[in-house]
């Protein structure tokens, strides 16, 4: 299922994305959950934000990202992802891992540790706790 097939994507309606699925929940949460295992390159990662971005549709909102179970992002993908690391209406971003030790993961933490984006970017091992972060900056997501 893709944005283009006119279904629409409002509050908890997933989407497909090329590495995951995404919706916007009750609160207004950005939710992308990536699919086990998943490999990430650039190609992947470019599409992937298309995708987002036509599902934000330019509403600013807090964001979740689950790369749990993520096996794999290639240089190119960090590079898009490093790109997109202001341009993006996301207010904030939680990223779920599944542990700080997980090396995948602990390398992705690096990496996204690193970007200059110009919203707060926080790492959690509790799905919970991500929740509450996120629905701590509603209010600083603009009015549509």
């Amino acid at each position: 299922m893709t944005l283009q097939e006119g279904i629409s994507h409002t509050v908890d309606t997933p989407i497909k994305t090329p590495i995951g699925t995404a919706w916007m929940d009750a609160d207004g949460i950005l939710w992308h959950r990536m699919d086990d295992g998943v490999s990430v390159s650039g190609s992947l990662a470019q599409r992937t934000a298309e995708v987002i971005g036509e599902l934000l549709d330019g509403r600013a909102a807090p964001a979740i990202v689950d790369i749990t179970d993520i096996r794999f992002a290639d240089g190119e993908a960090r590079e898009v992802f490093a790109r997109l690391g202001s341009a993006t209406p996301e207010v904030a971003t939680a990223i779920l891992v599944r542990s700080q030790e997980n090396p995948v993961p602990g390398i992705l933490l690096d990496f996204f540790s690193k970007l200059d984006a110009d919203r707060p970017i926080q790492f959690f091992d509790s799905e919970d706790a991500a929740v509450a972060w996120a629905r701590s900056f509603i209010d600083d997501a603009p009015a549509e």
